[in-house]
């Protein structure tokens, strides 16, 4: 029975969103065929397992003491004291499930740990991570790819404070008010602003720099709906699922939007339902696809779109999204064993192919040591 590290938690603002999606993923993975191994990471940075880590409560009670502190090293997992001198082997890890939601969990950290470790990974890889981690790196990107995306600017926190009044001023003529302004780091809807003003322009930036130091500011898209697509591959291929319509309000899907309301779908205020029309559905599984595969992702990433009449335009990409996105392929709650198990196999797969030679180049043979000449490494 193959051991699979889940990892979640993470030094994130997101840290406890990422805790219900590992513990959904620690009870959702077939016992038939993997034993899961939790690997929870403290906002300490320290990582820790417990056997308990699959029920919701132990969390609650916010203290990690009752947890055993864990390492990577060559692939295995171990237990260690606090002072990292004694190690007791958890097991050889055979394949792994990333569920750490923002930072560098989400941002390649967690994809770096398993590759350095020789572990296969059901998730995102490191260069993908990073660069959609970065909402100004991802426009960026699919600029190039001609997915389209609202027209934005960068600000870095330092830049601001020199140059801040000569960039407000020049919001209305650059965007054209109302704008959106986001931590360029940060998911979840956390930290977002929109400004019609000059004046309110400066309060969200200054909210955005509390949580992160950079910021973009971009459009907005008045009257526009907020849809999300996901993506894996299955069985070496890549399956997208149907665009769902996740905020029809007119405004920011917000934190609460999406983790503190009990509604869901294309239901609108008033009773009044917004749905998407054939053509801009599938224009929206077509970018989600481009996107998946020009970018070298794997494991299951969402992609989210804004969408107003025919308009589409590419918001972010998550990497490890919410739930792993399970819900936009799955009709019941059970499926998701099938599904979760479709990840790691395709890892495992995966990882056999990616398997090459490491050619030496012999260059430290060649140097002559006690000589006259420096030799410069």
């Amino acid at each position: 029975m193959k051991k699979i590290a889940v990892i979640f938690g993470g030094r994130s603002c997101e840290r406890e969103i990422s805790v219900l999606t590992g513990v959904f993923a620690l009870n959702a993975l077939d016992r038939l065929k993997y034993e899961p191994v939790p690997v929870y990471v403290h906002a300490d940075g320290e990582l820790y397992s417990s056997p308990d880590m699959t029920n919701l409560e132990v969390f609650k009670l916010g203290t990690v003491e009752k947890f055993k502190r864990v390492i990577f090293d060559s692939g295995t997992l171990y237990t260690t004291d606090k002072k990292k001198k004694r190690l007791k082997p958890i097991g050889k890890i055979d394949g792994a499930l990333n569920c750490c939601h923002g930072g560098w969990g989400e941002g390649g950290g967690v994809s770096a740990l398993m590759e350095m470790n020789g572990i296969p990974l059901a998730s995102p890889p490191i260069s993908a991570s990073g660069v959609f981690l970065d909402k100004a790196l991802t426009k960026i990107f699919v600029k190039g790819l001609q997915i389209p995306t609202l027209d934005f600017t960068c600000v870095q926190e330092s830049d601001y404070q020199k140059r801040g009044r000569f960039l407000l001023k020049n919001i209305q003529s650059r965007l054209g008010y109302p704008v959106v302004i986001k931590p360029a780091k940060l998911g979840s809807s956390i930290g977002i602003t929109v400004a019609r003003t000059e004046a309110e322009t400066a309060q969200g930036l200054s909210l955005a720099f509390r949580l992160d130091d950079k910021a973009i500011i971009e459009k907005y898209l008045e009257g526009k709906s907020d849809v999300n697509c996901a993506v894996y591959f299955r069985q070496g291929e890549i399956v997208v699922s149907e665009p769902e319509i996740a905020c029809s309000e007119d405004g920011v899907y917000s934190f609460e939007d999406k983790y503190l309301s009990n509604r869901r779908g294309n239901e609108k205020d008033g009773g009044q339902v917004r749905e998407l029309d054939e053509e801009t559905s599938q224009r929206i599984k077509a970018y989600t696809k481009t996107l998946y595969k020009k970018s070298g992702l794997f494991g299951v990433a969402r992609m989210d779109f804004l969408v107003r009449d025919k308009e589409v335009y590419l918001s972010e990409v998550n990497t490890v999204p919410g739930s792993l996105a399970y819900y936009l392929f799955c009709e019941r709650l059970t499926e998701s064993r099938a599904f979760f198990s479709d990840l790691l196999e395709e890892a495992f797969v995966r990882a056999k192919k990616r398997e090459k030679e490491l050619p030496e180049t012999g260059i430290l043979s060649t140097v002559k040591l006690g000589g006259k000449r420096k030799i410069r490494l």
